[in-house]
């Protein structure tokens, strides 16, 4: 191989090494270059499995600042570069072994750390990032749930309470009595009697209507308003319960990373579990008492206009 091309080599290998999320690094004695090519098509695209001389690896691992992998670098030798999430990676380089034997994984590199073999089995046995998040996903659209519920009636009930508000000022409404018409009055004159009555009531029906019309806005506003503050409140709820799953995420795969074998990985996992529920009924609790709240300010608000008239 030209000088260049090795240095060009070498460069591009220090640069995976440095951008890559994990790396592992098998042995290839045999396997055929169909073999090779399903291999890398079963890695996917954010996996770049690498085939190169030894002393090019060690150099580019040297330069990358990556060490305790030289031992690794003995035979036919190839290094997946892992850019996406690890786990997913690892299984599929440990069924693609078990299915072809002569693939031999040796080790790698995992958050800058190395690791052994088995600890890539290990980490091939675990469960995807995207099946924890489906499953915290699922635990935290249940704690929802309910919040959305109220939030879908809101409309339905303030509609509800607007509409009974309106019959009731009406049923209680004064309607001005008209004086009885004298017996002796004329045909004519009863017939005009009876219309300015009728004028007289609707005026004071008119005027009923408006000022009910007017407090039934007063109080929709002031439901409105409460049911806005809620959905602040239980919004915020949720991206704080987001932010809390987030970080156990975060603490516990930097302790699967660190864990010495298989059992100390499953405790990582039934801690970070534990830490999940517990937050998500936190959650839950906080929600609860924001659905109460806003109930009982929804109420005080109504029964405050509905107190005595002047």
């Amino acid at each position: 191989m030209p000088k260049a091309d090795k240095v060009a080599t070498v460069a591009e290998i220090t640069d995976r090494f440095r951008t890559s999320s994990a790396a592992v690094v098998t042995e290839y004695r045999g396997l055929t270059m169909a073999q090779l090519t399903e291999l890398r098509r079963s890695l996917g695209k954010d996996t770049a499995y690498t085939v190169a001389k030894n002393t090019l690896v060690k150099r580019a691992a040297a330069e990358a600042g990556v060490t305790g992998l030289d031992d690794m670098f003995v035979g036919p030798t190839a290094v997946a570069f892992i850019g996406g999430e690890p786990v997913d990676a690892a299984k599929a380089l440990r069924d693609f072994a078990k299915a072809h034997p002569l693939l031999v994984i040796k080790g790698g590199l995992l958050d800058g750390r190395t690791i052994e073999a088995g600890e890539v089995s290990k980490l091939a046995d675990l469960e995807s990032r995207e099946v924890l998040l489906g499953k915290m996903a699922g635990a935290m659209l249940a704690t929802l749930t309910k919040a959305a519920v109220v939030l879908n009636a809101l409309p339905s009930e303030v509609a509800r309470l607007a509409a009974a508000l309106q019959e009731k000022r009406i049923a209680d409404g004064e309607i001005l009595e008209v004086a009885p018409a004298a017996a002796e009055a004329t045909p004519d004159a009863a017939a005009e009697a009876a219309a300015d009555a009728a004028a007289d009531e609707a005026a004071v029906v008119a005027a009923a209507e408006e000022i009910v019309a007017g407090e039934v806005v007063a109080e929709t506003e002031a439901v409105e308003e409460i049911a806005v503050a809620e959905v602040v409140a239980e919004e915020a709820v949720a991206v704080e319960l987001a932010e809390e799953i987030t970080v156990i995420e975060a603490v516990a795969e930097e302790a699967i990373a660190q864990a010495p074998d298989e059992a100390a990985v499953e405790e990582v996992l039934a801690e970070a579990a534990v830490e999940e529920v517990v937050a998500i009924e936190n959650a839950a609790e906080d929600v609860a008492v924001i659905d109460e709240v806003a109930e009982e300010l929804a109420e005080a608000a109504i029964t405050e206009d509905d107190g005595p008239q002047a």
